[in-house]
């Protein structure tokens, strides 16, 4: 009978306010996930130039020709910089030894590419070889790329995220304009208002019949 009826009517808000929740989780993982991705692929941008970077320095600290050691390039300026310079083995294997070490080379070459990507760039290391000038200028083209769609993208979510806040605020005053305009008793006003506010507050304006 009517007990039944309520019960189903519970039933139905339940599985409404389901829907809902379902929408909400998405659409917050959407962002949340969004954000994360870009993110990774912003570190491993940098991460794959990096490796180029330490690449080219690493060819080029030696020349070939002369077997002499480049004094402009990065990775001599940098083993200079830290105390552990390059030096010539003159009675074993005859060739250059000593320089930074491997921890050291990547985190400078990540330093390097993630201060160009994001147009930082403090100079404390630059390119000073041809190659290395080169490659720091299609750095920057990639870098000018990349920082605008992954900041563009984050600037579209936050609008989004704001968005519905907006809708709310301008709602509430449409309302009250409504009520104030009709001359609706206050007691009947304050519950319309209680109404609109405890709806909103289990949808956030998502709707429920989509």
């Amino acid at each position: 009978g009517i007990s039944s009826l309520f019960s189903s009517l519970k039933v139905v808000r339940l599985l409404r306010l389901g829907r809902v929740a379902r929408k909400l989780d998405h659409y917050l993982e959407y962002g949340a996930a969004v954000l994360v991705l870009l993110v990774c692929v912003f570190g491993l941008v940098a991460h794959w130039l990096a490796c180029i970077w330490y690449s080219i320095g690493d060819y080029e600290v030696i020349d070939e020709i002369t077997n002499t050691l480049k004094k402009d390039s990065w990775l001599c300026q940098l083993a200079e910089s830290i105390g552990t310079p390059y030096r010539y083995n003159t009675t074993g294997s005859g060739q250059w030894e000593g320089g930074p070490s491997k921890d050291s080379l990547y985190i400078t070459s990540l330093y390097f590419t993630m201060t160009s990507l994001t147009t930082i760039g403090f100079g404390n290391i630059a390119p000073t070889t041809d190659g290395e000038k080169i490659f720091s200028v299609a750095m920057m083209m990639v870098g000018s790329l990349l920082y605008a769609t992954i900041f563009g993208n984050v600037t579209t979510i936050f609008q989004q995220m704001y968005a519905n806040t907006n809708r709310y605020h301008e709602m509430l005053n449409n309302v009250r304009d409504f009520l104030k305009l009709y001359q609706v008793p206050k007691g009947l006003s304050e519950r319309v208002m209680d109404y609109i506010v405890s709806t909103w507050s289990m949808s956030k304006g998502i709707d429920t019949e989509k």
